[in-house]
């Protein structure tokens, strides 16, 4: 029996035409395809500037600093989210304020943010697995918001809070194996990441770094990126076959109604943590793979040894989630398999 991945990424025909293209331009490194790439952004997201660079995590610092966050700031995250928040946050001697998520969506709690928390200069948001995280709550409070979209492409997300970033990530939504992008309405933001990121040959010195994408890796993301109602139509068809089959007792991550939305994982919780461990194990034995989105040594409090009891939905999580194979080289047959895989767990 063939082992169906968690994660397997769909390369085309059309894919590798457009890197061929670049290879035999003679120009791979950052030139006009990363700027055509940022110009897909603008289009896409109806005004504003783009930046594109090497990663996720390079957006997510940028971002903060062309929004002046720096030493002593202090910036809220969600603890159910990856290490790559804290990074960013300390590399601007800034001070990450943890904050618990919501169960049903895996977002930021934000109620408990504005009532909890002292005074906050910003706030990354994540939108959890293509899940909306309340960005317009933050920005009515007049918290510098992030939108960290590096989990949702091509629907709602991205266009309320002050700045957003992307992530092109091997496993993600589209990817060019690395990469990350930022954007903002006014611009300012993505001018001061250029800034940074062209860090040679300047005529006025300070301390910048090389951030640049390559164009080989804008090449396959753009070839993606022009497909991406097709992405979003397949993943949404398959979240539709396993919900269609969902054990009772078994519940999936909310938030993800809205036909607009791409959904980046489909995520089970379960009724405990055995429990969990017994699908996982009932769909191994069926050659589906899973994966635990975050272990609870990875929640953000951890890592900064904070007490657990004050993260109970974090840690419910990390407990109880599983995450199904869900991506558009999925075949059909692979999909019948996990939705009979489903329908025999008791």
């Amino acid at each position: 029996m063939t082992k169906i991945s968690h994660n397997r990424v769909l390369i085309t025909d059309s894919d590798r035409l457009a890197i061929d293209n670049v290879l035999t331009s003679g120009w791979i490194a950052e030139g006009k395809v990363v700027k055509d790439l940022e110009g897909d952004f603008v289009n896409c997201l109806g005004g504003g500037k783009a930046c594109a660079v090497s990663s996720g995590t390079a957006a997510l610092f940028l971002a903060l600093r062309g929004l002046g966050i720096g030493r002593g700031d202090h910036v809220a995250v969600p603890s159910y989210s990856c290490a790559a928040l804290l990074n960013a946050i300390y590399m601007l001697d800034a001070e990450p304020l943890v904050v618990d998520v919501r169960l049903d969506d895996f977002t930021i709690n934000v109620e408990n943010l504005l009532t909890d928390y002292g005074h906050i200069r910003a706030c990354i948001a994540v939108h959890c697995f293509g899940a909306s995280a309340d960005v317009s709550a933050l920005c009515e409070r007049g918290i510098l918001t992030v939108e960290d979209c590096c989990q949702s492409l091509g629907g709602p997300q991205g266009l309320i809070g002050d700045v957003a970033v992307f992530s092109f990530y091997a496993t993600k939504i589209i990817t060019g194996g690395q990469g990350g992008l930022l954007w903002d309405e006014t611009g300012g933001v993505a001018e001061s990441a250029r800034d940074f990121r062209e860090y040679d040959g300047r005529k006025s010195y300070f301390p910048r770094f090389n951030f640049q994408m390559t164009d080989i890796s804008a090449a396959l993301i753009r070839s993606q990126l022009r497909r991406i109602d097709q992405i979003l139509k397949r993943r949404r068809e398959i979240r539709h076959a396993y919900i269609d089959v969902l054990p009772n007792g078994l519940t999936v991550q909310s938030g993800l109604d809205d036909p607009n939305i791409l959904p980046y994982r489909f995520v089970i919780r379960t009724a405990s943590e055995t429990q969990r461990n017994s699908l996982l194990h009932h769909l191994k034995a069926r050659g589906v793979s899973t994966i635990i989105p975050i272990e609870g040594f990875e929640l953000l409090h951890r890592y900064l040894k904070l007490d657990p009891k004050q993260f109970p939905n974090s840690e419910s999580l990390a407990k109880t989630a599983l995450s199904l194979p869900l991506y558009p080289d999925l075949l059909d047959t692979e999909i019948n398999r996990v939705v009979e895989s489903l329908k025999s767990f008791t």
